[in-house]
């Protein structure tokens, strides 16, 4: 029942607002001793999501490479210890093989390590990515700590106010 209220207390306390003879002035507001906010972009270091999604698919792709390093026997694979140029050099080593058995699966493998290596440096690319485009946030200033040669822009704050007698509403206050 009285979440069957609540839901009713909204939209009827919106058309109390929408209906009311008397408006809600600069005097009803309940907290005249707000400072005027504004909202300013600040850079605050590296970009977080950037930095974590290059290094989970970095890491998932190099743990793959470095197993394959440390079970194979050729020469070239050693070189997919190296993050990142790692299966480029070994994908210059693969010889060029005609359908014989020793050959098999040297296309599948190829396509495996050019996959691995577009994904390293998929990763490689984003964790450099995080410090070329820094994560920025917004902060809230107010007009005392606001430099005076700053201009004013557009500023509104809605708040609780009191609409009629007895009745209960939204005001926006604001600058333009």
């Amino acid at each position: 029942m009285k979440l069957l209220a609540s839901l009713f207390a909204v939209p009827f306390g919106a058309l109390t607002l929408t209906s009311s003879i008397r408006t809600a002035i600069a005097d009803d507001v309940a907290a005249p001793h707000l400072a005027v906010t504004r909202d300013e972009a600040a850079t605050t270091g590296p970009n977080r999501a950037l930095l974590h999604s290059g290094i989970w698919i970095l890491g998932l792709s190099y743990v793959p490479a470095v197993i394959v390093a440390a079970e194979s026997n050729r020469y070239g694979d050693k070189r997919l210890y190296i993050p990142v140029a790692g299966p480029w050099l070994d994908l210059t080593t693969r010889s060029n093989c005609s359908m014989n058995a020793a050959c098999s699966n040297e296309t599948t493998n190829k396509i495996l390590i050019v996959v691995d290596g577009v994904f390293q440096g998929l990763g490689a690319f984003n964790i450099v990515g995080a410090f070329v485009f820094p994560e920025t946030r917004t902060v809230a200033v107010s007009s005392s700590e606001r430099s005076n040669t700053q201009t004013s822009t557009l500023s509104v704050h809605i708040l609780p106010a009191r609409v009629g007698r007895g009745a209960y509403g939204l005001a926006a206050v604001g600058t333009f």
